[in-house]
């Protein structure tokens, strides 16, 4: 299954193509870039329950508080995972939001083999624990399940609003990053203000030439389908 990674410049592509370098960005810069409209997601490895006509708490002792408008929300640790974006779609549309320039990758288990080559003791990242897979999209009225509980889900998981992208991620935390309700868990019963917190730099890694594996696609010199 091929997937398709969409740069601005044609050196970042030639990058990944001769060298392997992969830039991998922390959640929360996703976060903060909600005013785009095209890479920015604020609920970016959260996920939101959100039940048509409200929230149904049951108390301990057999009271049950509707709130309407209320939310359930889980989240990952925004600075601890670092995400490799692409697509699984070839699409000038993608290009004009995402970059002209277009390395289409057929194998993504080369991608995932040279990684987790990369684990070490001293490793900052986890790579053994790599996660990876098309993003599930999802209506906020969706019930969670045990997903909730399931970093490795949660950052497989965006709003229904971004199923346009047809994204594949490739997701690696920090280690223990992706333990068993590692995650924060919040009820929201109204309008919140958004909470920025201070965004990580990116990790560059560099996992081997790809030259004989990959293809560069650059849309504006090829001709329209038809």
């Amino acid at each position: 299954m091929s997937i398709f990674k969409y740069f601005t410049e044609e050196a970042h592509a030639l990058a990944l193509i001769n060298k392997g370098e992969l830039m991998l960005q922390p959640l929360s810069h996703f976060r903060r870039r909600e005013a785009d409209g095209v890479r920015g997601d604020p609920c970016d490895g959260i996920l939101r329950y959100a039940p048509q006509g409200g929230l149904i708490m049951n108390k301990e002792y057999g009271q049950i508080i509707p709130l309407e408008g209320g939310s359930f929300n889980s989240s990952v640790n925004q600075n601890d995972i670092f995400v490799y974006c692409a697509s699984n779609q070839k699409s000038a549309d993608l290009a004009e939001k995402f970059g002209l320039f277009c390395v289409e990758i057929p194998d993504t288990d080369v991608l995932v083999r040279r990684l987790k080559m990369r684990a070490h003791a001293t490793s900052q990242l986890d790579y053994e624990q790599l996660v990876c897979g098309k993003v599930d999209y999802r209506e906020h009225s969706g019930e969670p399940g045990p997903d909730w509980a399931l970093p490795e889900r949660l950052v497989l998981i965006k709003p229904k609003d971004f199923a346009w992208q047809d994204e594949f991620r490739i997701a690696i935390g920090k280690k223990g990053t992706m333990e068993f309700e590692n995650v924060g868990l919040t009820i929201q019963t109204g309008p919140t203000a958004q909470v920025f917190e201070p965004v990580h730099a990116p990790i560059k890694v560099k996992i081997g030439q790809l030259v004989d594996l990959v293809t560069l696609h650059r849309f504006r010199d090829e001709p329209p389908p038809g």
